[in-house]
């Protein structure tokens, strides 16, 4: 009796302290969105992530005691990793992005330095944890096979004021100390790339998710033309006008018209127009869709 009282003690106590803890990161985190000095904002800002930090790093440390915490808390489907992740404005709009990745099954984490918006990212570069290309990672998709090492991350950055872009970036796990951000698994029309770029107008709204459908392929083997799993859906882009063709600021979604990426072979592979389960199609416009084939791409 003595030893499960005891035991509930040592709990209580854990979780009064991570209480604890998560109320001085709140306080710390709303001051520093509320602050209007740049510099001022950027101290606040190296105090809660150092807060944090040593929060995660505890071996104590449980994930939920920081769900309050109206930050990026991005969790793979298979519980291995978590992705925690925020962004903070400066007054002339540049944002600065801060992450702490952590693997539950041993309580340890990698911290990730605060890092502005790179202004040209790059398709084909490896990136290591000092250098990340920073951004804020909204959605973790596991690995597909055993033989994978690599997670998918989808990811959202306002790099200017009249572009946003959104990402599709691939992060291979080393070790729980060490992870690369870029890896060769995506193929499009041009070849093999490390990483999806999306780029376009920053009053524009861009879906890009992670959801199951039913596809049928064509350019394959009849018995691998059927497709109902996971996809990565994207909303098709297109220039206000054909005069401003290759002006990234310009481009917009037309529509009701969607591409994605299928897991295929080892890569997550481009095909156009697919017909997507997306909520914000209108009902009456389902109606009116044709479900097509699809060409694999590139064969």
């Amino acid at each position: 009796m003595k030893k499960i009282l005891l035991f509930l003690l040592v709990i209580l106590n854990l979780s009064a302290f991570s209480q604890l803890n998560a109320q001085v990161l709140k306080k710390l985190l709303d001051s520093t969105r509320r602050e209007r000095n740049d510099s001022i904002r950027l101290v606040l800002n190296s105090m809660f992530y150092d807060e944090l930090y040593g929060l995660i790093k505890q071996p104590s440390f449980v994930p939920d005691s920081i769900k309050s915490l109206k930050i990026g808390q991005s969790a793979s489907d298979d519980g291995k990793l978590i992705f925690y992740n925020w962004n903070i404005q400066q007054n002339e709009g540049q944002n600065l992005y801060s992450a702490i990745v952590y693997f539950p099954s041993t309580h340890s984490a990698i911290a990730l330095p605060v890092r502005t918006s790179e202004s040209s990212l790059n398709a084909d570069s490896i990136y290591r944890p000092n250098s990340w290309p920073g951004a804020l990672y909204y959605k973790i998709i596991s690995p597909k096979t055993k033989n994978d090492n690599y997670y998918l991350l989808l990811g959202w950055d306002r790099f200017s004021r009249q572009t946003t872009r959104k990402t599709i970036e691939a992060i291979t796990i080393l070790n729980d100390s060490a992870i690369v951000f870029g890896k060769e698994v995506f193929k499009i029309k041009e070849g093999k790339t490390n990483r999806i770029i999306i780029e376009y107008a920053s009053t524009a709204n861009l879906a890009l998710h992670y959801s199951k459908q039913k596809l049928t392929l064509t350019g394959v083997r009849k018995s691998q033309s059927k497709v109902n799993d996971s996809i990565i859906v994207v909303d098709r882009l297109a220039p206000l006008n054909e005069g401003l063709e290759g002006q990234r600021w310009a481009y917009v979604p037309v529509g009701n018209i969607y591409d994605g990426y299928i897991y295929f072979k080892g890569f997550w592979t481009f095909v156009e127009g697919i017909n997507a389960r997306n909520p914000a199609i209108r009902k009456e416009d389902k109606k009116k869709v044709v479900k097509p084939d699809l060409e694999l791409l590139p064969q």
